[in-house]
């Protein structure tokens, strides 16, 4: 299956994209496809857990199911006073 796969702040930053396409295989969860994302840009490893999920405009966790055409947004925490 593929997904899209977008970038928002920091994230779009490092990877030097504002999304991709990942192919998954059938019965992947929001956790593969963040495993892929880091195999193909080594320099997010670490950065996971201040990330937020999104899964077709609707928030997500990492055990959220996948389907194909699902569009996915990822977006780091942002603190602020």
């Amino acid at each position: 299956m593929t997904v899209t796969v977008r970038f928002f702040a920091s994230l779009r930053d490092v990877t030097g994209e504002a999304q991709c396409e990942l192919t998954l295989p059938p019965g992947a969860r929001l956790s593969d496809l963040v495993a892929q994302l880091v195999a193909r840009y080594p320099a997010l490893d670490g950065y996971q857990a201040s990330w937020h999920f999104a899964v077709n405009q609707t928030h997500a966790e990492p055990d959220t199911p996948l389907r194909s055409g699902d569009q996915v947004a990822i977006f780091p925490y942002v603190a602020g006073g």
